[in-house]
């Protein structure tokens, strides 16, 4: 057990307690992750938002559950991923839902000063939204969220086998849009094709801090 996670699991069990300081600590920890997540199946932010805090809020009145929590930053995730879907099952929407330009991206957008820096953040963001939903939200739990495969496969309900080969499919297809823009495909030549891929999601993940 990594010592994050030791932190985590402590928390909990002061949670189920009573003792509001850790659970004050828990929520800053976590909010803005779970509301990333929301977001991903939701239409607006503020409905990200609510489902958050209505979790939250549930998770403090059933708090003495949490002692057969044995994992619970996927116990979390797995939660909101689940009233999420709980809400966009009540609006009868069939798919899931995910906006490829929400105004926070185009305030990034704007506020990236270097016109070519701007083409290749336009580039890559619409080159992620455009993933299919599942290989979506596995990329931005891995790579925004720094997730190990076997949680994200854990959070989805699926193998940890389907999730690196989502996740090689999503970097694949980013390599094949970058192939336009760099004149050449990253993943063709065989030295430094990584760093060259990587450091440019590098980028688009500093701007969308």
């Amino acid at each position: 057990m990594s010592e994050n996670e030791g932190k985590i699991l402590s928390l909990f069990k002061a949670v189920q307690q009573g003792d509001k300081a850790a659970f004050d600590e828990l929520f800053l920890l976590y909010h803005q992750k779970l509301i990333s997540l929301a977001r991903h199946y939701v239409t607006s932010q503020e409905d990200a938002e609510e489902i958050t805090s209505e979790m939250f809020v549930k998770l403090w009145l059933k708090r003495g559950n949490l002692s057969k929590v044995s994992n619970p930053e996927v116990y979390l995730f797995i939660l909101i991923k689940n009233a999420s879907l709980n809400v966009v099952r009540s609006e009868k929407r069939r798919k899931l839902i995910f906006s490829s330009s929400t105004a926070e991206e185009i305030a990034l957008y704007q506020a990236v000063s270097n016109p070519s820096d701007r083409e290749l953040f336009l580039l890559l963001n619409n080159a992620v939204a455009a993933l299919p939903q599942q290989r979506k939200i596995i990329f931005k739990l891995i790579k925004e969220e720094g997730l190990k495969s076997k949680v994200v496969a854990e959070i989805m309900d699926i193998s940890v086998r389907t999730v690196e080969n989502q996740l090689y499919k999503a970097v694949k297809s980013l390599a094949d849009t970058l192939s336009g823009y760099l004149g050449y495909h990253p993943q063709a030549k065989k030295n430094g094709t990584k760093v060259i891929l990587y450091s440019c999601l590098y980028f688009f993940y500093s701007m969308s801090k």
